[in-house]
């Protein structure tokens, strides 16, 4: 046998194969070099789509998870009457959590719809009121939602004023949640910058063509719990879409946050 010219053939074979292989490595590293090269940026994509946005926020780079729990609303109303801040109303209590409440006589308001004057009326007639941010106004129904550290609980129905108008849209009764132990459940964590979130509504296409993206900002969703429960929340996204829509997006993992339709339309 041989054996120099079998390790010859062994030798040509395996120079063949690293060159095989080399050929390979070499063609998928270029593919993936133009693949990369060639990709649209999010902003020319955007454009091309004709879809416009306001500036987005720059100051938040980190949040962190929040528990909390709904007040106890009956020694916070026996209270409140002794110091007059709910006087002029009739005030009832529903499982603890819920304040009804019907004013002795109508608040009026101006002609003109004004959210000044309603703000006037929450800071200076519900409890806590300063606490509250005006969302949004369908027929006779004005909504406000609490806020902790300017940033609004979004969509909690346990932290959620409802005020109601009558005939003449004069403030006759409201019913509020709220609320309270608010604490801060970890330690501060990055979150996804706004840019990234709306590349996300845009990529899984909750971002229509010619759409105005109208406001960006930051808040809070109820991640676990029930409304008459302690809850975990999370921080979130939220745009505005025409100033019709509202949008949300998880702002630690990334995702959307899925609401009933709905839930998603603003009116004023």
């Amino acid at each position: 046998m041989d054996w120099n010219r079998i390790k010859t053939i062994f030798i040509l074979t395996f120079l063949v194969l690293d060159i095989y292989l080399m050929y390979e490595f070499f063609k998928l590293n270029d593919a993936s070099q133009y693949e990369y090269s060639t990709e649209v940026p999010l902003e020319k994509r955007l454009k091309a789509d004709e879809i416009e946005y306001v500036e987005l926020p720059k100051n938040f780079i980190k949040d962190m998870y929040l528990s909390a729990e709904p007040i106890d609303f009956s020694n916070e109303v026996t209270e409140s009457v002794e110091k007059t801040k709910l006087k002029g109303q009739k005030v009832q209590v529903n499982s603890s959590t819920v304040l009804n409440s019907v004013l002795d006589k109508p608040y009026e308001l101006s002609e003109k719809y004004d959210k000044a004057e309603i703000n006037s009326f929450v800071k200076n007639n519900v409890l806590y009121g300063d606490q509250y941010r005006y969302w949004k106004k369908e027929d006779n129904i004005i909504t406000y939602y609490q806020q902790f550290k300017d940033k609004t609980f979004y969509q909690n129905s346990s932290a959620e004023l409802t005020i109601y108008l009558n005939d003449e849209n004069n403030i006759v009764s409201y019913v509020q949640t709220m609320l309270t132990n608010i604490e801060e459940l970890s330690e501060e964590e990055k979150i996804i910058q706004p840019l990234k979130a709306l590349e996300t509504l845009y990529e899984k296409g909750s971002l229509k063509p010619k759409s105005k993206i109208t406001k960006v900002e930051l808040g809070y969703f109820n991640f676990v719990g029930e409304a008459s429960t302690a809850q975990v929340l999370i921080p979130a996204w939220r745009f505005v879409i025409n100033d019709k829509e509202d949008l949300y997006v998880h702002a630690f993992e990334g995702q959307i946050i899925e609401l009933p339709t709905e839930e998603k339309t603003i009116v004023e």
